[in-house]
């Protein structure tokens, strides 16, 4: 028995105007009724979308603090000291930076030559060094820091040390400092202190820096005001003092090693190169 079939008709919706309603078809009108309510979902899905999309990278305060290292500089000092007798030489401060690589050099040249080598890796606002070496001569002291180990490796001495977080050495130090004068000159003022774990080829120790104040230091390229920070030599440990001249990018201009029975070495800015 055939069934009557069912016939579809199409009744205009109140939402289309009358005139409007004849011209719509059955397959156009159920699009139409349905784009109120798919607006909303679409909507939905574009914010989504706009939210997972990648940010642009954002400036960090570490970012910010890596950027303001200063490209390679090296100065060239007159030398001066005493050790058993008078001592006048010449000598230099030499920084170099490739990316976050550095590496920073104090080196003397007297009845000897010498010279404290410092390089690793820039560390946002810090210096991370990976081996420090002193050299005199041709004898050779090297420290090495381990740092996938958390050690201290060194030639003069057997067995290892952990490695202190932040660890400066006889070389970086200096140069820690007039970053941290480049970048924080609110902390130099007198009567202030600035402590650093030291690496050097006997262990390590701590060298506190006083701020003592500010001083007219007279170079090769003018006098110019420096701040001068000291840290005292103790229990026959090296001492040291270095005057920072906000004028010439913070650099040490001059540098005072000290032992504790008077022997000294004093580097004095007589130029400045650059690459």
């Amino acid at each position: 028995m055939n069934r009557p079939r069912l016939h579809q008709r199409c009744t205009p919706s109140a939402a289309v105007p009358p005139r409007a309603a004849a011209g719509y078809s059955c397959r156009r009108l159920p699009r139409l009724l349905l784009a109120p309510l798919l607006a909303p979902l679409l909507a939905s899905m574009a914010t989504l979308a706009a939210a997972a999309a990648p940010a642009a990278p954002a400036s960090t305060p570490t970012a910010a603090a890596a950027a303001a290292w200063q490209p390679s500089i090296e100065l060239r000092y007159a030398l001066r000291g005493h050790y058993f007798i008078g001592l006048s030489g010449s000598g230099a401060f030499t920084w170099q930076r490739d990316g976050d690589r550095y590496r920073v050099a104090l080196t003397g040249s007297s009845l000897v030559d010498f010279a404290y080598t410092s390089s690793g890796r820039i560390d946002g606002a810090r210096l991370a060094p990976d081996r420090y070496v002193e050299q005199v001569l041709t004898r050779r002291k090297v420290v090495d820091f381990d740092r996938a180990a958390g050690v201290l490796r060194f030639t003069a001495i057997s067995g290892t040390m952990p490695l202190p977080p932040h660890l400066q050495d006889s070389a970086s130090v200096f140069m820690q400092l007039a970053h941290r004068l480049r970048t924080d000159p609110e902390l130099f003022a007198p009567g202030r202190h600035m402590a650093y774990v030291v690496a050097r080829p006997s262990g390590t120790t701590t060298w506190d820096f006083t701020v003592v104040g500010r001083d007219l230091v007279r170079t090769g390229v003018g006098e110019l005001s420096c701040w001068h920070l000291r840290h005292t030599p103790r229990d026959g440990n090296l001492g040291a003092e270095v005057w920072l001249a906000p004028s010439l990018n913070d650099l040490p201009v001059q540098i005072r090693l000290e032992k504790d029975g008077g022997d000294y070495l004093l580097f004095t800015l007589r130029e400045v190169r650059r690459p």
